[in-house]
C-alpha cells in the first residue's frame, strides 16, 4: 500500500477499504499469472513484466534479489509466540500460519497439475492473510478501529475466496480444510461486530 498510514486519524473504514482493494488487485494480478511461470527460475521477475505489459498497477512491486538477505536478518516481521497470544490479530494468524504448513505437506505430494494450482493460489492467499494480520498484530490496542473494520472486511473476502479454491481438492483433505476456513471466516463477523461496538463507544 503507498503511505497506508498517511492522514490515518480522518480516515473510516471505507478510505482504508480503498486503500486495501489496490494491494488486492496487484495480488490477483500475481495470483493469475502464478500457476503458468511457478517452475521457471526468477519467476517473480517474468511475472511482474507480464502484469506490466498488460498495463496493471505494479509500480510497487519489486521482486527481491539476493542482495535484499542478509544472514543477519533476525526476521522481525516474524511475531514470538508469546507476543501474539493474547493480541489482536492472533487469531488469523494462528489459523492461517496452521493452514499453510498442512497444506504445504499435501502439495509436497500432490500429482494432480488442477489441484496443485489449487493449492499454489490457496498459499499465496494463506500468505497474504497472514501478512494482513500482521498488520493488525502490530497495532497498539484500539488504535485505528476503522483501519481494523477494512483490513478483516478484506479477510472476508480473501477467506471466501480461499473456500473457492479449498472447494477444488480431493474429498480425502477438503472437509478439514473447509471446516478451518469456515471457523475463520465466522470469528472475522464476529471481530467486525466487535469492532464496531468499540467505534460506538468511542
Amino acid at each position: 500500500m503507498t503511505d497506508p498510514f498517511r492522514d490515518e486519524d480522518s480516515r473510516d473504514e471505507f478510505d482504508w477499504e480503498k486503500e486495501i482493494r489496490k494491494d488486492d488487485d496487484r495480488v490477483h494480478d500475481y495470483l493469475v499469472e502464478l500457476p503458468r511461470y511457478i517452475d521457471l527460475p526468477d519467476e517473480d521477475k517474468v511475472i511482474s513484466k507480464r502484469i506490466r505489459r498488460r498495463g496493471s498497477t505494479w509500480e510497487d512491486f519489486a521482486p527481491p534479489s539476493d542482495d535484499d538477505y542478509d544472514d543477519d536478518d533476525d526476521y522481525d516481521d516474524v511475531p514470538e509466540e508469546d507476543f501474539i497470544r493474547h493480541r489482536d490479530g492472533s487469531d488469523v494468524y494462528s489459523a492461517a500460519s496452521k493452514m499453510a504448513i498442512d497444506l504445504t505437506d499435501c502439495f509436497a505430494v500432490e500429482r494432480d497439475p488442477e489441484t496443485a494450482k489449487a493449492m499454489m493460489r490457496a498459499l499465496t492467499l494463506l500468505g497474504k492473510l497472514m501478512a494482513r494480520s500482521l498488520d493488525i498484530l502490530h497495532l497498539e490496542d484500539g488504535d485505528l478501529i476503522a483501519f481494523r473494520i477494512a483490513l478483516t472486511k478484506r479477510f472476508l473476502a480473501d477467506i471466501n475466496e480461499l473456500i473457492g479454491e479449498y472447494e477444488k481438492f480431493p474429498d480425502e483433505i477438503r472437509d478439514s480444510f473447509l471446516k478451518d476456513a469456515f471457523t475463520m471466516r465466522d470469528e472475522s463477523l464476529e471481530k467486525i461486530r466487535n469492532y464496531r461496538k468499540t467505534k460506538k463507544r468511542l
